[in-house]
């Protein structure tokens, strides 16, 4: 293998021109007392030698850096790997580097990470910490880090009122819009698959779901909801579960996510089930996957992209003093209709005459 090149360090320019390795560091940080004639000196050596900077010197020495933290429950999901790839994207066009890292579900154990990347001289961070509630009780490092100087937006996470920056899609209007779509065709029976850990994504989803099913004159029965981990498994699972009760089948299903409902359409596929003539299934993010599943999956399309994108243009104004207060920016949804969905196909039962 090709041996990497040495890097050129701040001793081999000032090797090169005669000054010792404070000046030139002094002048590369433009400090008044170095002459301008000598400035320009280092500047020109720099570029015959080829110089880079090295980040995390300059940021021991000045408290800031040109890093950004990411910090989200899964980067492997589908729908965080597009928000993050549109963080970097955002980051590296105005000179920004991102540091990653999967967070934790556990409100102490996620504070740990985000107490590591500020000991890492981050000068921001994007996050999606594991809140349960709109108006959370937060620990007192949560609170702490309110009150402090480090800028802090939160990605997929609505609180009310905000207490750091945030930004995310308008998930409730996205949950009407499935109900009303599968009202609409004739659906009543309607089964939700939610997930599972409780945090408030998942908790606002379910709850905005439950009121548009009364509003939609949905069946109000408890075993057309189940629980699932947020995977393929997860939703397969929770659809086997959903199908071999004793009560009446669901005419729809919608999925708390895109994963979730791919492992839901696997398991009707392998039990003979006809999709969308005996059962539909909706979901929430928008992700590729739905266009490649066993019958292409109807979602609610998420701006995954343009979240990172914002939220690393909210960062970027905050860090650079813009905002006395949090700012909260949530972002349109649409509907995608796909395969996955049709009318209802299934007679409901009447109901019985009082005698």
């Amino acid at each position: 293998m090709r041996a990497l090149k040495k890097k050129v360090t701040i001793r081999d320019i000032a090797n090169k021109l005669g000054l010792s390795a404070m000046t030139v560091s002094l002048a590369l940080r433009d400090h008044p007392r170095i002459s301008e004639p000598t400035k320009e000196r280092v500047r020109t050596a720099m570029k015959e030698l080829n110089y880079e900077p090295n980040q995390v010197a300059r940021a021991l020495a000045t408290g800031k850096s040109n890093l950004i933290g990411v910090i989200v429950p899964n980067s492997s999901d589908p729908y965080y790997a597009e928000v993050i790839r549109a963080i970097e994207d955002a980051a590296s066009a105005v000179g920004y580097h991102v540091l990653l890292a999967n967070g934790s579900y556990d409100m102490e154990r996620y504070a740990e990470r985000v107490k590591d990347m500020i000991a890492l001289h981050m000068r921001g961070l994007i996050t999606a910490p594991p809140f349960t509630s709109e108006k959370p009780k937060l620990p007192q490092f949560w609170q702490e880090l309110i009150k402090s100087d480090f800028d802090v937006v939160l990605i997929n996470r609505q609180l009310n009122p905000p207490l750091f920056h945030q930004v995310a899609a308008d998930y409730t209007d996205g949950v009407r819009i499935v109900a009303e779509k599968l009202a609409a065709l004739g659906h009543r029976r309607v089964a939700y698959i939610s997930g599972q850990p409780a945090m408030l994504p998942i908790r606002q989803r379910l709850a905005a779901f439950k009121r548009y099913a009364k509003k939609f004159s949905f069946a109000q029965a408890p075993e057309l909801f189940a629980c699932a981990d947020l995977s393929f498994r997860g939703g397969y699972d929770a659809t086997k579960k959903l199908w071999t009760t004793r009560y009446p089948k669901p005419t729809a299903i919608v999925a708390f996510s895109d994963v979730v409902a791919v492992g839901a359409l696997r398991f009707l596929h392998e039990a003979g089930i006809a999709i969308p003539n005996q059962v539909s299934v909706a979901s929430f993010d928008g992700t590729i996957i739905g266009d490649f599943a066993p019958t292409s999956l109807t979602t609610v399309e998420t701006p995954m992209y343009e979240i990172g994108k914002q939220a690393f243009s909210l960062l970027l104004d905050a860090m650079q003093g813009k905002y006395q207060q949090p700012q909260s920016l949530i972002l349109p949804v649409q509907l995608r209709e796909r395969d996955s969905i049709g009318k209802c196909m299934t007679r409901a039962a009447a109901p019985k005459q009082k005698h």
